[in-house]
């Protein structure tokens, strides 16, 4: 019993694990492809301002803005030479971020007539719609433009300040955002988006991506517009499980990764990861089915207790039974006999008969123990046919039976007992082809005092004698007697 109920736990815990494990692995895919729909969508709005930022500037010749009007800008030469110029505020203006950017370049831009400073003049149009996504996007950190005419309009205004026009070579042009543009040839530019990093910010030491656009102006390269986003900012949105890699070649090695993603037919480089190693596999069922897992482990240590509580009760009532009952017959014992004295009802009388099987030694040893189990089983149920329900019959021992009744009508139990003995007698019994009968000797004693009855030993010990008593007389017979009275009498 114990080793098949070890083995059904066994099973059930199996059969939940696995399912909780393929659960989970369901559970984390579907994360998966969630947090790389929501990175994907994010990236197609950046995507999508850049390339409006693009359409704006490859139009600039058509654009009239009174940007162009340099009254509306101030024009700073610092003592390093070089040239700063912002807009002013003014009371037209709608929002405060509409002054939050800076024109850096050498000093010649600040002179009215140089080409430098006609080209500046000519490109400060589009800064409007920079401030603007610059201030109006949280996550966008800096928008900046860097000319290849070696000047830079960045928003906000702050990030131009540390620029220095002597740096645009050594340290502008060779950030891997203008890089990367450089290294694919001007007739394939278009309006592919070029992605670079994570990488350090100079100022706010925190990686960094960059996005990066070509800008044409009357077909001709112009310079590239570069968005700065934090990291953190991008994969805010994803799941902590998972990360974000740039790389165009990637080894899966234990993870799994994501296609390329993309906006508008626009493929990158970034793709979304999620570790798969055992390791990370028994934390993804932790997190995904920790309190499944938990409901599972309480039912079953609930539905074990349970088990145990109910195979304790039904072990404990075969014991009480078995401590009860005759394992031969199924008959009360002694100790069942006691037990039920305490139920038995208020009657006029009472009597209690000891039965003895005569001559019950010359069967074992004539025919065999088993024939004699057979001879006391059969016995027991004709004197079971022969009472009431409530009567009860039990077994004393060897070929030694007892029995009370409890009726009104006086001399009852003279009819009840030797219709018993007649039945007794009458009951053929076999061993291979020989028919054979048992007789019975009794010893009964009728009380009218149910406080008497249930002080069965003395009843018991005089029904003893008139057993003997009986015996000595010829056997198949019951002798019956008042108790107390000592006069025994056949009928």
């Amino acid at each position: 019993m114990k080793y098949r109920v070890v083995t059904y736990l066994v099973v059930i815990i199996s059969v939940i694990l696995i399912y909780q494990i393929n659960r989970s692995e369901s559970k984390q895919l579907d994360k998966f492809q969630q947090s790389f729909q929501v990175v994907e969508g994010r990236l197609g709005e950046l995507f999508y301002q850049l390339q409006a930022i693009q359409y704006g500037m490859s139009q600039l010749s058509s654009l009239s803005d009174p940007l162009a009007n340099k009254a509306n800008l101030n024009f700073k030469r610092t003592e390093d030479n070089t040239c700063q110029i912002s807009k002013n505020p003014s009371r037209e203006q709608m929002y405060d971020f509409e002054t939050n950017f800076l024109v850096v370049s050498d000093g010649s831009g600040c002179e009215p007539n140089s080409v430098l400073h006609d080209k500046i003049t000519e490109t400060i149009k589009i800064a409007p719609m920079m401030t603007f996504l610059a201030g109006r996007a949280e996550d966008v950190i800096s928008l900046y433009f860097i000319s290849m005419d070696k000047f830079v309009i960045t928003s906000p205004k702050y990030n131009a300040l540390v620029i220095k026009p002597s740096e645009f070579e050594s340290k502008l042009f060779t950030r891997p955002y203008m890089q990367k543009v450089f290294s694919v040839g001007i007739e394939n530019l278009g309006n592919n988006i070029f992605i670079s990093g994570p990488y350090a910010d100079f100022s706010l030491n925190k990686d960094v991506i960059t996005f990066s656009i070509a800008i044409f102006m009357n077909k001709k390269f112009y310079g590239v517009l570069n968005m700065d986003i934090l990291w953190e900012d991008l994969v805010a949105g994803i799941d902590s499980d998972f990360h974000i890699i740039n790389d165009p070649k990637p080894i899966p090695g234990d993870s799994l990764l994501s296609d390329p993603l993309s906006f508008d037919g626009l493929a990158s480089d970034l793709r979304l990861v999620m570790p798969n190693s055992v390791s990370d596999q028994l934390t993804y069922l932790i997190k995904n089915s920790l309190v499944d897992i938990a409901f599972y482990f309480i039912a079953i240590v609930l539905a074990g207790w349970v088990l145990y509580t109910l195979n304790l009760r039904t072990v404990s009532q075969k014991l009480a039974t078995e401590s009860h009952h005759d394992p031969l017959t199924g008959l009360l014992n002694r100790r069942g006999f006691m037990a039920a004295l305490k139920s038995v009802e208020r009657h006029q009388y009472y009597s209690f008969m000891i039965i003895d099987l005569d001559n019950f030694k010359h069967v074992n040893d004539t025919y065999g123990h088993p024939v004699g189990d057979d001879v006391l089983i059969r016995v027991a149920t004709v004197i079971q046919q022969q009472i009431r329900e409530k009567d009860i019959l039990l077994r004393l021992g060897g070929e030694e039976f007892g029995l009370l009744i409890a009726y009104n009508k006086d001399n009852k139990q003279i009819n009840i007992f030797e219709r018993i003995c007649e039945a007794v007698a009458n009951l053929p019994h076999y061993s291979e082809d020989i028919e054979f009968h048992v007789t019975m000797s009794g010893g009964a004693v009728t009380t009218s005092s149910i406080d008497q009855i249930k002080l069965i030993e003395s009843i018991m010990k005089q029904a003893d004698a008139l057993l003997y008593e009986a015996k000595i007389a010829g056997k198949n017979r019951v002798l019956y007697g008042d108790f107390n009275g000592s006069n025994s009498l056949e009928p």
